[in-house]
Protein backbone atom coordinates (compact mmCIF):
# COMPACT_ATOMS: atom_id res chain seq x y z
CA UNK A 1 0.00 0.00 0.00
CA UNK A 2 1.09 3.42 -0.92
CA UNK A 3 1.73 6.43 1.35
CA UNK A 4 -0.68 8.65 1.05
CA UNK A 5 0.49 11.96 -1.31
CA UNK A 6 1.79 14.87 0.41
CA UNK A 7 3.21 12.71 3.66
CA UNK A 8 6.66 12.64 4.35
CA UNK A 9 8.39 9.03 3.42
CA UNK A 10 8.01 6.63 5.90
CA UNK A 11 12.35 7.13 6.59
CA UNK A 12 11.57 10.71 6.31
CA UNK A 13 9.56 10.91 9.11
CA UNK A 14 11.90 8.37 11.65
CA UNK A 15 14.95 10.80 10.37
CA UNK A 16 12.77 13.76 12.35
CA UNK A 17 11.74 11.74 14.91
CA UNK A 18 14.98 10.52 15.59
CA UNK A 19 16.82 14.44 15.39
CA UNK A 20 14.08 15.52 17.26
CA UNK A 21 15.03 12.44 19.88
CA UNK A 22 19.06 13.72 19.57
CA UNK A 23 18.37 17.02 19.79
CA UNK A 24 15.88 16.41 23.29
CA UNK A 25 18.90 14.23 24.88
CA UNK A 26 21.57 17.08 23.86
CA UNK A 27 18.84 19.60 25.88
CA UNK A 28 18.51 17.33 28.95
CA UNK A 29 22.72 16.67 29.35
CA UNK A 30 23.92 20.36 28.55
CA UNK A 31 24.61 21.74 32.09
CA UNK A 32 22.61 24.32 33.24
CA UNK A 33 23.61 27.96 33.69
CA UNK A 34 26.38 28.27 36.91
CA UNK A 35 25.24 29.97 40.04
CA UNK A 36 26.93 33.31 40.45
CA UNK A 37 28.42 31.37 43.36
CA UNK A 38 30.22 28.90 41.46
CA UNK A 39 31.05 31.35 38.35
CA UNK A 40 33.63 33.06 41.16
CA UNK A 41 35.51 29.43 41.47
CA UNK A 42 38.81 29.97 40.09
CA UNK A 43 39.30 27.13 38.19
CA UNK A 44 43.10 25.60 36.55
CA UNK A 45 43.46 26.23 32.73
CA UNK A 46 43.42 22.77 31.83
CA UNK A 47 39.74 22.32 33.78
CA UNK A 48 37.94 24.86 33.22
CA UNK A 49 34.50 22.84 32.15
CA UNK A 50 31.32 21.97 34.58
CA UNK A 51 28.86 19.34 34.59
CA UNK A 52 25.92 17.92 37.48
CA UNK A 53 25.55 14.20 38.12
CA UNK A 54 22.88 12.25 40.38
CA UNK A 55 23.76 10.87 43.60
CA UNK A 56 20.77 8.85 44.30
CA UNK A 57 18.50 11.51 44.33
CA UNK A 58 20.51 14.34 44.82
CA UNK A 59 22.04 16.09 41.46
CA UNK A 60 25.76 17.99 42.41
CA UNK A 61 27.52 19.94 40.28
CA UNK A 62 30.73 19.85 39.78
CA UNK A 63 32.59 23.26 38.39
CA UNK A 64 36.49 23.30 37.36
CA UNK A 65 36.29 19.48 35.56
CA UNK A 66 37.83 18.40 32.27
CA UNK A 67 35.68 18.60 29.15
CA UNK A 68 36.06 14.92 29.04
CA UNK A 69 34.22 14.53 32.39
CA UNK A 70 31.75 17.49 31.32
CA UNK A 71 30.85 15.63 27.69
CA UNK A 72 29.98 12.75 30.43
CA UNK A 73 28.70 13.39 33.38
CA UNK A 74 27.91 10.19 34.61
CA UNK A 75 31.35 9.63 34.92
CA UNK A 76 31.54 11.83 37.99
CA UNK A 77 29.70 8.72 39.83
CA UNK A 78 32.95 6.48 38.35
CA UNK A 79 36.13 5.49 39.93
CA UNK A 80 37.97 5.61 36.58
CA UNK A 81 40.62 3.41 38.05
CA UNK A 82 39.29 0.74 38.67
CA UNK A 83 38.82 -2.22 37.27
CA UNK A 84 36.11 -2.95 36.38
CA UNK A 85 34.93 0.52 36.54
CA UNK A 86 33.12 0.61 40.35
CA UNK A 87 30.27 3.13 39.59
CA UNK A 88 28.27 4.02 43.14
CA UNK A 89 26.47 6.56 45.44
CA UNK A 90 28.85 8.35 47.48
CA UNK A 91 31.81 10.35 46.58
CA UNK A 92 33.72 13.51 47.72
CA UNK A 93 34.63 16.97 47.09
CA UNK A 94 37.09 20.23 48.38
CA UNK A 95 36.94 23.44 47.95
CA UNK A 96 40.06 26.11 49.06
CA UNK A 97 39.78 29.47 49.85
CA UNK A 98 42.78 32.03 50.05
CA UNK A 99 42.54 34.75 53.19
CA UNK A 100 41.49 37.21 50.10
CA UNK A 101 38.01 35.29 49.67
CA UNK A 102 39.11 33.82 46.16
CA UNK A 103 37.77 30.30 46.02
CA UNK A 104 39.26 27.00 44.44
CA UNK A 105 38.34 23.36 43.57
CA UNK A 106 40.49 21.20 45.57
CA UNK A 107 43.46 22.14 47.43
CA UNK A 108 45.07 25.61 47.13
CA UNK A 109 47.51 25.82 44.17
CA UNK A 110 50.83 25.25 44.96
CA UNK A 111 51.92 28.91 44.85
CA UNK A 112 49.76 29.34 47.40
CA UNK A 113 50.76 27.27 49.75
CA UNK A 114 54.80 27.39 49.86
CA UNK A 115 56.11 28.06 52.30
CA UNK A 116 58.50 30.69 51.53
CA UNK A 117 59.06 34.78 51.16
CA UNK A 118 57.84 34.33 47.99
CA UNK A 119 54.11 33.01 49.25
CA UNK A 120 51.76 34.94 50.77
CA UNK A 121 50.57 34.41 54.25
CA UNK A 122 47.94 31.64 54.37
CA UNK A 123 46.38 32.94 57.73
CA UNK A 124 42.89 33.15 57.33
CA UNK A 125 42.71 30.81 54.35
CA UNK A 126 40.17 27.84 54.94
CA UNK A 127 38.86 24.85 52.86
CA UNK A 128 35.60 22.49 52.60
CA UNK A 129 36.01 18.82 52.70
CA UNK A 130 32.83 16.97 52.06
CA UNK A 131 32.14 13.14 51.82
CA UNK A 132 29.08 12.00 51.19
CA UNK A 133 27.18 8.24 50.91
CA UNK A 134 23.49 6.90 50.43
CA UNK A 135 23.80 5.16 54.35
CA UNK A 136 25.82 6.83 57.64
CA UNK A 137 29.24 4.92 57.95
CA UNK A 138 29.68 2.06 59.70
CA UNK A 139 31.73 2.80 62.45
CA UNK A 140 31.27 6.38 63.66
CA UNK A 141 33.47 9.12 62.75
CA UNK A 142 33.99 11.39 65.57
CA UNK A 143 32.49 11.00 69.32
CA UNK A 144 29.72 14.02 69.88
CA UNK A 145 31.96 15.29 73.30
CA UNK A 146 33.77 18.09 74.24
CA UNK A 147 37.08 17.79 75.29
CA UNK A 148 40.26 19.72 76.38
CA UNK A 149 41.40 19.41 72.64
CA UNK A 150 37.46 20.70 70.73
CA UNK A 151 34.10 22.10 72.02
CA UNK A 152 30.82 21.61 70.60
CA UNK A 153 29.54 24.98 68.76
CA UNK A 154 26.28 25.00 69.49
CA UNK A 155 24.56 26.55 66.93
CA UNK A 156 26.55 25.31 63.91
CA UNK A 157 23.64 23.38 62.98
CA UNK A 158 21.46 26.66 62.14
CA UNK A 159 23.73 27.18 59.47
CA UNK A 160 23.03 23.73 57.37
CA UNK A 161 21.03 24.94 54.17
CA UNK A 162 17.67 23.99 53.39
CA UNK A 163 17.19 20.42 52.54
CA UNK A 164 19.68 19.15 55.08
CA UNK A 165 18.85 17.84 58.42
CA UNK A 166 21.33 17.77 61.18
CA UNK A 167 22.53 14.77 63.10
CA UNK A 168 25.56 15.03 65.51
CA UNK A 169 28.57 18.03 66.20
CA UNK A 170 29.51 21.11 65.22
CA UNK A 171 32.86 20.17 67.01
CA UNK A 172 35.35 22.07 66.55
CA UNK A 173 39.22 22.07 67.52
CA UNK A 174 40.03 24.60 70.29
CA UNK A 175 43.55 25.14 68.62
CA UNK A 176 45.65 24.83 65.41
CA UNK A 177 46.90 21.29 64.99
CA UNK A 178 50.29 19.61 63.81
CA UNK A 179 48.47 20.35 60.13
CA UNK A 180 47.99 23.62 60.51
CA UNK A 181 45.06 24.11 60.97
CA UNK A 182 41.50 24.24 63.31
CA UNK A 183 38.86 22.21 62.27
CA UNK A 184 34.72 21.49 62.88
CA UNK A 185 33.38 18.75 61.89
CA UNK A 186 29.36 17.46 61.67
CA UNK A 187 27.23 15.28 59.96
CA UNK A 188 23.98 15.50 58.32
CA UNK A 189 21.21 13.73 56.05
CA UNK A 190 19.53 15.10 52.88
CA UNK A 191 16.82 13.70 51.14
CA UNK A 192 18.75 10.56 49.83
CA UNK A 193 22.33 11.35 51.05
CA UNK A 194 24.39 11.38 54.30
CA UNK A 195 27.05 13.82 54.82
CA UNK A 196 30.18 14.15 56.50
CA UNK A 197 31.33 17.88 56.44
CA UNK A 198 34.64 19.72 57.81
CA UNK A 199 35.86 23.23 57.45
CA UNK A 200 39.29 24.01 58.38
CA UNK A 201 40.98 27.22 58.78
CA UNK A 202 44.38 27.70 58.67
CA UNK A 203 46.68 28.83 61.31
CA UNK A 204 49.55 28.27 62.91
CA UNK A 205 50.44 25.10 65.50
CA UNK A 206 48.92 25.53 68.71
CA UNK A 207 46.98 28.60 68.09
CA UNK A 208 43.59 29.11 69.61
CA UNK A 209 40.57 29.56 66.83
CA UNK A 210 37.59 31.21 68.03
CA UNK A 211 34.16 30.42 67.75
CA UNK A 212 33.66 33.34 65.80
CA UNK A 213 36.00 32.34 63.38
CA UNK A 214 34.68 28.77 62.44
CA UNK A 215 31.29 30.19 62.96
CA UNK A 216 32.20 32.78 59.77
CA UNK A 217 33.60 30.30 57.92
CA UNK A 218 30.84 27.20 58.05
CA UNK A 219 28.24 30.39 57.39
CA UNK A 220 30.19 30.54 53.87
CA UNK A 221 31.18 27.17 53.08
CA UNK A 222 27.40 25.78 53.98
CA UNK A 223 26.01 28.10 51.74
CA UNK A 224 28.22 27.44 49.28
CA UNK A 225 26.83 23.30 49.71
CA UNK A 226 23.32 24.47 49.18
CA UNK A 227 24.31 25.85 45.80
CA UNK A 228 25.83 22.90 44.92
CA UNK A 229 23.38 19.86 46.24
CA UNK A 230 20.12 19.63 45.26
CA UNK A 231 18.39 16.60 46.93
CA UNK A 232 15.86 15.45 45.63
CA UNK A 233 17.35 16.83 42.25
CA UNK A 234 14.45 18.72 40.52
Amino acid sequence: MGLSPGRPGLSTAIRIALLGLVASLCACSRPAPLAPELKAIICPTNRPAHASATFAKARITFPCISQELADSPHLLRCDLESRPMICEDDGSFMFSRNAKGDVYVGPLPEELRRKDASAPDLTGASRLSVNFRKSPPRTETFEEAETEWAFLLPDGQALLPGGFTFVKGTLCSRQATPLNTGTCVLEARSASLYWHIQVAIHADRGTPVSAEEYRDELAFWLKLLGVVVTDPAK
